[in-house]
């Protein structure tokens, strides 16, 4: 790991220097940012991919894999993933990747480092929001608070050794495509002071959830109280005894609510624009096995040690994962979110007390989904406390003193709180320029446009997680990640080992996925009646934000390249140049099976001549029974009613 004073160097010897003392950092010697320089510096051959006739019989052995230089921006959940993957997941990735992480912090986390503030916990269940590979048994509660989400994060990366290829405290500032290269010429800032660097592969690890995005209200500026974000909480302020002004009621907002109730001498008032569900679609006890009245239940030592065996924990994790997954179809316009906006809107109802103001106030009138679901333990029944209280008039103007609404009133503050979410536009904060001067920033000006959220069109060899339309509103985006980094590998592997030079999907194709997938949103509650970022913080917007689908459609969509989606160009005019001297390295070794491809006599396996009609039986019997059972929807109805 590197504090960035210094460009970042070749891994695995590539330029002839090894790590530093604490094994972590690699040695800093500027680089030649030409890609000849960088390609001499391996074993592969000068003329073999860029030089010379492409059609010359090239002397090393078919799929040699060219070297290739990936910088990932961003050390939160996404970067980290990359890098397990292209050390540990992936071994062979060592062999034809120099990775280096910029992150513009001065510590690992993303959006656990940035978001701080008081009763910060994520509103997914623990065991399914953590690294893949190294699942967590000792979480203490239900849903983790923000503070054991970065310890734990912090340890799994020292674990495994995934700062190695860090930089901290390194902004990226520009990035600009060069055709002629095939490579992104990349700006970076330590210090103030910018440099440039370079990559074949740029792969945004930033996310959304970071940059705060401040309220545009007239006289924002005039406050002569204390003003902070929930994104960038200051922690040497008391907030004691003091008259609090909350503005916002997503999941920041109801989860900074109670705990502001909650501190001696304060009065808190709650500034919303709209009501919001606040509502377990899976109350703990169905997930725990047991009841319990606890909304965040901690987790017995005797449970802890269980999950302390893999097979127990793994089969707990897909437990959860399962019945988030069968959820989904809660996320259906019709009678089944109907019957769940029923349920929901009771629950609320009882934590209010069946208050007929409160109720009017917070509960909404939309589809149960529109907006994230959030659990807010604490949020409702603060409002029945008498140091608390909200409105639903739109704030028109802050004061020195306070807040104005609408309505007329004024709200003397001590202090105002920005509970008002992310720059979610999905817009680098940076000049990002591809094809033809294309800036990614102007293009996404409206609407952003993704392929499966992980490319988009002018931008060749650029890979995003967690971009437009990504599967951020379906269970634990921690798992999606894991599969975009995957698909990310295949992509990867495939440049270095098909001397290709870059690659990009087709406008077309993008343009059909996208009014595609306007038409699947259509039938599904994030395009209701509410404002919410999912649609840009529109109304009747598009939805940009969420994959409009299921977890397990994503799933299979990404499991494989779709070679036909994509402009693929070539080092040269020879697309077959990775032939090369038509072998294969493997079967040169002594110790190879030459003849893997021989099959076993398929009716050894119990694959008869009779299995084709057994299988047919089986389909038209399955079939019937699916023409007899018209009650499905009814029959999920009444699960959702128990």
């Amino acid at each position: 790991m590197s504090d960035g004073t210094k460009p970042a160097s070749h891994a695995n010897g590539i330029d002839g220097h090894t790590t530093n003392v604490n094994g972590h950092a690699k040695d800093s010697t500027a680089h030649n940012s030409a890609a000849n320089d960088f390609e001499s510096s391996t074993d592969v051959e000068a003329d073999s991919y860029t030089t010379g006739d492409p059609f010359k019989l090239s002397h090393q052995y078919a799929y040699t894999p060219r070297r290739l230089r990936v910088i990932t921006i961003g050390a939160g959940f996404s970067g980290l993933l990359m890098a397990h993957k292209f050390q540990h997941r992936f071994p062979e990735m060592q062999d034809m990747v120099d990775h280096t992480i910029f992150e513009a912090h001065s510590e690992v986390g993303g959006t656990w480092l940035v978001n701080n503030y008081p009763g910060v916990q994520c509103d997914v269940p623990a065991h399914i929001y953590a690294f893949p590979f190294d699942p967590n048994p000792d979480w203490s509660r239900f849903y983790a608070s923000g503070a054991e989400i970065l310890e734990y994060f912090k340890k799994t990366v020292k674990k495994w050794n995934l700062d190695r290829d860090l930089q901290l405290n390194t902004k990226v500032v520009g990035a600009n495509w060069n055709e002629e290269l095939g490579q992104w010429k990349v700006t970076v800032e330590h210090q103030g002071v910018q440099r440039e660097d370079w990559c074949h592969v740029l792969i945004s690890g930033q996310g959304v959830l970071v940059h705060e995005n401040w309220p545009n209200i007239p006289g924002f500026k005039s406050f002569k109280g204390h003003i902070t974000h929930s994104a960038r909480w200051d922690h040497n302020y008391d907030y004691s005894n003091k008259r609090i002004a909350v503005i916002g009621n997503g999941s920041s907002g109801i989860q900074i609510v109670p705990q502001m109730t909650k501190l001696p001498g304060t009065t808190v008032r709650n500034f919303v624009r709209g009501a919001a569900w606040v509502y377990y679609r899976a109350p703990p006890s169905k997930h725990l096995g047991r009841e319990v009245d606890d909304p965040n239940p901690a987790y017995s030592e005797h449970e802890k040690e269980q999950f302390r065996d893999p097979q127990y924990h793994r089969q707990y994790r897909k437990g959860i994962v399962s019945r988030t997954n069968k959820s989904f179809y809660l996320f259906l316009k019709g009678e089944n979110n109907r019957i769940g906006m029923e349920a929901a809107a009771k629950q609320m109802a009882e934590k209010l007390n069946h208050d007929p103001e409160l109720c009017e106030k917070l509960i909404p009138k939309w589809e149960l989904g529109c907006r994230r679901i959030t659990p807010g333990p604490g949020y409702l029944e603060s409002f029945l406390k008498p140091n608390c209280s909200l409105t639903n008039s739109p704030t028109t103007r802050v004061t020195e003193t306070g807040i104005e609404t609408a309505d007329g009133q004024h709200f003397e503050a001590d202090v105002i709180i920005c509970a008002t979410g992310f720059d979610v536009s999905h817009r680098p904060r940076y000049p990002l320029t591809g094809r033809d001067n294309i800036n990614l920033r102007d293009k996404w000006a409206e609407d952003p446009e993704s392929y499966l959220s992980v490319m988009t069109p002018d931008f060749p060899n650029y890979f995003m997680m967690m971009g437009p339309n990504c599967l951020g509103g379906h269970g634990s985006l921690v798992e999606s990640l894991n599969w975009t980094g995957d698909y990310f590998v295949k992509w990867i592997k495939k440049l270095s080992t098909e001397d290709i030079k870059a690659v990009a999907p087709k406008r077309s194709v993008v343009d059909a996925f996208m009014k595609y997938q306007d038409e699947i949103h259509k039938t599904l509650v994030w395009t209701g009646a509410c404002s919410s970022w999912y649609k840009r913080g529109r109304v009747d917007g598009r939805v940009t934000a969420l994959f409009g689908g299921s977890a397990h459609l994503f799933n299979r969509m990404i499991g494989e390249i779709r070679g036909e989606d994509f402009e693929i160009e070539y080092n040269t005019k020879n697309p077959w140049r990775f032939m090369h001297n038509g072998f294969t390295e493997y079967e040169m070794q002594e110790t190879s099976d030459l003849s893997f491809y021989v099959e076993i006599a398929e009716e050894a396996q119990g694959h008869g001549p009779d299995r084709a009609k057994r299988l047919e039986k089986a389909r038209a019997a399955t079939n019937s029974a699916s023409r007899k059972d018209s009650g499905t929807e009814v029959q999920k109805v009444e699960e959702l009613k128990a």
